[in-house]
């Protein structure tokens, strides 16, 4: 299941989201702030949900340690497993734009893959994954 968002929600959610793992990407330059350790999970585990105003994610590790993230559909509630935000193409394309130019020095990425897209970074050998989508155009 699906429900939308627009840029502002989505923006927010990452920003949210991003500060739970690396909060040093989250703050001013002219303040020190140490990211926390990548929590020790085993093989195929997932750590606990944390739930900001816009966005959750949580820790899981398979071949790596990966911070999965997306929007939630009301402040405060966690999207369910399966449930992605989408955006209009113009929102997902200022998304991206904004995204790769907010984290220069976290290696960006947007991943395409038709309507889904996952928005990564990489820190400290680990990796952010912001899940979202790109509602279908009606014609």
């Amino acid at each position: 299941m699906s429900f939308e968002v627009d840029f502002n929600w989505a923006s927010q959610g990452v920003i949210e989201t991003v500060a739970v793992p690396f909060p040093s990407l989250e703050t001013p330059p002219d303040v020190v702030v140490a990211d926390p350790p990548v929590p020790q999970l085993a093989f195929k585990e997932s750590g606990p949900v944390t739930v900001t105003m816009l966005g959750c994610g949580r820790w899981n590790r398979d071949t790596s340690y990966r911070f999965n993230a997306g929007c939630n559909p009301e402040p405060h509630r966690a999207a369910e497993v399966g449930e992605t935000g989408l955006l209009t193409a113009a929102d997902g394309q200022r998304l991206e734009d904004w995204f790769l130019q907010r984290y220069p020095t976290a290696n960006p990425v947007v991943l395409k893959n038709g309507g889904k897209w996952n928005l990564t970074l990489t820190r400290n050998g680990a990796v952010y994954n912001f899940h979202t989508g790109i509602r279908p155009a009606h014609g």
